[in-house]
């Protein structure tokens, strides 16, 4: 959301109700496409005509086989989706240019945030019809490539028929000229994105536990998507009280400028710390010792490279945000 609506310009996001806008009663929608259209007039109207700029929209779809079914069992339902769809509007003469600059785009934001990057792809460009060409972002998974996102140029037809419908004035003007705006549709399911990560950042290998080499699970997750970017442990069991509350001071700090923090208060090794803390994906991992009581000195783990690095506490926080916000 952050990258396709927050952190971009001439962007406006909407919603809708879960239910489809027709005379029978409860028809629950199976996709965004069609509600986002109909926010086009007034969006047409707040820009004064002026292309490009893009609508988005975030909620839940059903697929055809459940939008018109009424039981609550569906709200149990692994095929209830977390839809997201952006519809980008522009003139017909840099429709081709920017279709083919929403492919590399999306494809670029993929492959950012990937623990491997190369499998992440691209599919060969399909021509639907006269109008209408779509590409696929695909993933590896254990059972081999499947979509995750749609990119598809819709062309000028879908802006046409809203008009024949509506009876409102839809087209923008280039000098003397007027023009219907182009459709360029991106869309994906959140759930299979959050599979797609998962499946991309699960790793197996090997952690040392004390003499013992055994075999163990990491998520590689990338920082900027890790639901926690730090974990807290102490090293010393002497002066532990003092040492917590020095933590629980971290812990306050760091989630008031926006760091989520892991602190866990259990009985495990570090070792064993740094073992679960990497199967749960955590970035970074801070080492409390007496040193930090005596000079403010901590350990900072990475772990990526299992590296620690020895660290003032007032320069936690610094460098968290710096490494998490790339």
């Amino acid at each position: 959301w952050d990258s396709l609506v927050t952190s971009q310009i001439d962007t406006y996001p909407v919603e809708n109700s879960v239910f489809r806008n027709t005379d029978e009663p409860k028809q629950l929608r199976s996709n965004l496409s069609q509600d986002t259209l109909k926010h086009l007039p007034d969006i047409l109207q707040l820009v004064n005509y002026t292309l490009p700029f893009a609508i988005v929209q975030r909620g839940q779809t059903f697929p055809e086989s459940l939008a018109t079914q009424y039981e609550d069992t569906f709200l149990f339902d692994s095929s209830v989706q977390t839809s997201i769809v952006l519809q980008y509007f522009c003139s017909p003469s840099s429709a081709l240019q920017s279709f083919d600059q929403w492919i590399q785009q999306r494809l670029l934001w993929w492959r950012k945030y990937a623990s491997d990057p190369a499998q992440i792809s691209c599919s060969e460009l399909e021509t639907l019809n006269e109008n209408t060409s779509r590409a696929f972002i695909q993933c590896q998974f254990p059972w081999g490539q499947d979509n995750v996102e749609e990119i598809i140029s819709r062309g000028s037809n879908p802006v046409s028929d809203l008009q024949e419908t509506t009876k409102v004035k839809l087209q923008c003007a280039n000098g003397n000229k007027s023009y219907t705006p182009h459709l360029i549709e991106c869309s994906t399911v959140l759930e299979h994105c959050l599979m797609a990560c998962l499946c991309d950042a699960y790793t197996e290998s090997t952690a040392q536990t004390g003499k013992k080499s055994l075999p163990t699970e990491k998520l590689n997750l990338h920082p900027k998507i890790a639901p926690y970017k730090l974990s807290i442990v102490s090293s010393s069991k002497s002066r532990s009280n003092e040492i917590q509350e020095v933590a629980s001071y971290l812990n306050k700090d760091l989630r008031n400028a926006g760091i989520d923090v892991f602190h866990a208060k259990d009985s495990l090794s570090v070792e064993d710390q740094f073992i679960r803390n990497d199967m749960m994906g955590l970035p970074y991992t801070a080492i409390l010792s007496e040193g930090t009581l005596d000079s403010g000195t901590i350990e900072l783990r990475n772990k990526d490279t299992t590296l620690k690095e020895k660290i003032h506490l007032t320069q936690l926080k610094e460098i968290i945000l710096k490494n998490i916000d790339f």
